[in-house]
């Protein structure tokens, strides 16, 4: 399937779909002043805590459904017996459970959340002192 460029009009019923700016690249502009700095910097040494605390458990999470993925590949694809199938289906079944569990895939949410305004703030302050060291070597 290739995509064409369209000319002129936008056909009728089409619904543009909306760009989702995360919240943190307009509540976190180029750093003008040192006060900015310092609360930026507060900013992520508040949340890189929880950062890591909820990626050390996402990623435990995740390795566990690696190793559990790892299982199931080794299991027999036609069972023997209507026991070993149901077994198999109910382990299936609760591994699919667990694994769009919306607990999990809040918090999975949130980290990479995190890390993504982490990254941005860290960036801010990185440009912000290259600016500075800049002004001052000169």
């Amino acid at each position: 399937m290739t995509k064409t460029l369209l000319n002129g009009h936008i056909p009728a019923g089409h619904i543009p779909k909306p760009i989702v700016m995360p919240d943190y690249l307009a509540k976190y502009p180029v750093i003008q002043t040192n006060e900015m700095r310092d609360r930026y910097k507060a900013v992520f040494n508040d949340q890189f805590a929880e950062y890591k605390e909820l990626s050390m458990e996402v990623h435990a999470v995740l390795k566990k459904f690696d190793e559990l993925d790892a299982l199931l590949k080794q299991l027999p694809h036609h069972p023997e017996s209507i026991y070993e199938q149901e077994r198999i289906s109910k382990v299936l079944q609760e591994y699919k459970k667990k694994k769009n569990d919306p607990a999990f895939l809040e918090k999975k949410k949130r980290c990479e959340y995190l890390k993504n305004k982490l990254s941005h703030i860290k960036q801010r302050i990185q440009d912000y002192d290259k600016v500075m060291n800049w002004n001052v070597e000169t």
